[in-house]
């Protein structure tokens, strides 16, 4: 019996070696993340926007709608882990549309080494909340599966109060500018005293404009809140 229980340890180890080397974004047998995917995706070589985390060119701060005044302006900073584009992006929709928030522990590792290379310390994470019906409908809010994988990596708590108490019509074809008009009165906090004062990540899946990180940092700021850093998987590149 010892024998037999000590080969299925055995076996299960190996199972679970390969499946560690297996890349999550292309399948490749040089995970987590292979070398090509790594290069392709999570561009270690373009930085991000400060104000609306989009990645650019290495020297430049902000990107261009930034410095022109389009961008985010109640966060202190927000960064993206990669180009939300082929396999990074193909992660993302299985994680948010598929029904397979569990993918999310096979990055957690690798993503939160990164974030914490990015921005400064907090007090803790507010996952952007999702609208009751939409999270009844879906089971999960993928921002608060990402959360709960910073949590695990790196000890930080997870700060709840904000509330999603509107569900409007799809951003997607939406300007930013529409967007941020569809996003007027969504988000409120509902324990405003228990954030007051401290310091955030601000945490989503993905950002194209930054309306979203800037409508639930608004209120986050209206009730105290001091700093409020934006973190997302990924996010779009800058032209030219």
């Amino acid at each position: 019996m010892k024998g037999i229980f000590e080969e299925l340890v055995k076996a299960t180890r190996t199972l679970w070696y390969e499946a560690e080397q297996i890349c999550v974004f292309c399948g490749d047998k040089h995970g987590p993340i292979c070398p090509s995917c790594r290069a392709d995706l999570l561009r270690p070589e373009l930085g991000r926007c400060r104000g609306c985390g989009k990645l650019v060119l290495t020297e430049k701060t902000y990107c261009s709608d930034c410095v022109s005044g389009r961008g985010p302006k109640q966060l202190d900073q927000i960064t993206a882990w990669g180009h939300y584009s082929g396999g990074l992006k193909d992660f993302i929709h299985t994680v948010k549309y598929n029904t397979h928030p569990r993918l999310i522990s096979k990055i957690s590792r690798p993503f939160s080494e990164w974030a914490i290379r990015q921005l400064p310390a907090v007090d803790g994470l507010v996952a952007v909340p999702m609208h009751k019906a939409r999270l009844a409908e879906r089971g999960y809010n993928q921002a608060e599966v990402i959360a709960s994988a910073l949590h695990w990596e790196l000890g930080l708590p997870i700060l709840r109060g904000v509330e999603r108490i509107e569900q409007r019509s799809s951003q997607v074809l939406l300007s930013r500018q529409e967007r941020l008009r569809n996003l007027e009165g969504t988000f409120v906090v509902s324990k405003p005293g228990y954030l007051k004062g401290r310091s955030v990540w601000l945490i989503d899946d993905v950002t194209t404009t930054g309306a979203t990180f800037e409508a639930v940092a608004e209120v986050l700021r209206t009730s105290g809140v001091e700093a409020v850093y934006g973190l997302c998987l990924a996010a779009g590149l800058e032209k030219g």
